[in-house]
């Protein structure tokens, strides 16, 4: 009996074999069954306007809890921030128990001046390398002004990894007075971009301040050794103004995400947060859900 029992389960798993073996060549099975889910992250964007007292209702002790909880709502895996002075981001180290943060202030890449900083969810990604560099003919010189720009512009680089995933993230505030400045800053990133992320994908973020219809962002979605697409522009999304002036202005787009080869864009949003005339900032934050392709 045992042995009859033996053979008849032997028949079953050969014929097991063969039915899925069928199945999976015929494309039934695949699917469902064998289907990986795929790796996606949060990237932002976020002018936080530096801390000036003469914003009045809209100064930062104002502002800084609608902040922190637009952060800890949303949830980010990674934040690109802009107009960050150090005592700021003191304070959302210190409130943000799940992000770490690097950087360094522009005046002298230490911790004066304004920041670019990278936020990141340590329990959502690692971090495996970052850096900075400023905007100027002079990159690696601290504190360097270029092309006719009237302050050092400082850039954060970072290489994360989630999952099995890599990739970069650049973090950069283009010059506010001068055109030829916006355009070789953008003209600069192109190069030298490429040279850090080698083939990885690539999410360059920031506050541009530029149209769309202008040269420098032109140059930033002009294919050249790394080719960038505007996922606001996707076809699902909205582009939105993002430069609000705390409720002055509402036609200004220069709040931008961009994103290169190997990733995809969906949930774009501009989280158009105010209360009882504060708002979050004279920015309004831009973020987006990227999936590895």
């Amino acid at each position: 009996m045992k042995l009859l029992s033996a053979l008849k389960l032997k028949r079953i798993q050969r014929h097991t074999f063969f039915l899925l073996s069928g199945l999976l060549l015929s494309g039934l099975l695949l699917p469902s069954a064998f289907a990986t889910t795929p790796v996606s992250f949060i990237a932002e964007s976020f002018n936080l306007r530096y801390d000036n007292p003469d914003d009045g209702i809209n100064a930062w002790p104002h502002r800084k809890l609608m902040v922190l909880t637009h952060l800890k709502t949303l949830q980010p895996d990674v934040v690109g921030m802009q107009e960050v002075l150090a005592h700021q981001l003191d304070w959302l180290d210190k409130n943000l128990q799940d992000y770490s943060y690097f950087g360094v202030g522009r005046d002298d890449g230490k911790r004066a001046g304004e920041f670019v900083p990278l936020l990141y969810n340590h329990t959502k990604v690692q971090q495996l390398d970052g850096g900075n560099f400023w905007l100027s003919e002079t990159p690696n010189k601290a504190g360097s002004i270029g092309w006719l720009a009237h302050l050092p512009r400082v850039v954060s680089w970072g290489h994360f990894k989630k999952a099995d995933k890599e990739f970069f993230v650049f973090d950069a505030h283009f010059s506010h007075v001068s055109d030829l400045a916006r355009k070789k800053s953008a003209e600069f990133l192109m190069r030298y971009i490429p040279t850090i992320s080698k083939d990885k994908p690539v999410v360059l973020l920031g506050d541009f301040n530029t149209l769309d219809s202008e040269p420098a962002y032109k140059t930033l979605l002009t294919p050249a050794e790394i080719t960038f697409t505007d996922v606001a522009k996707a076809p699902n999304a909205t582009a939105l103004s993002t430069f609000n002036g705390f409720g002055h202005y509402d036609s200004n787009r220069i709040d931008y995400i961009l994103i290169s080869g190997g990733l995809s864009g969906h949930h774009y949003q501009t989280h158009k947060i105010h209360a009882d005339g504060v708002y979050i900032s004279d920015h309004f934050p831009i973020s987006v859900s990227l999936t590895f392709e």
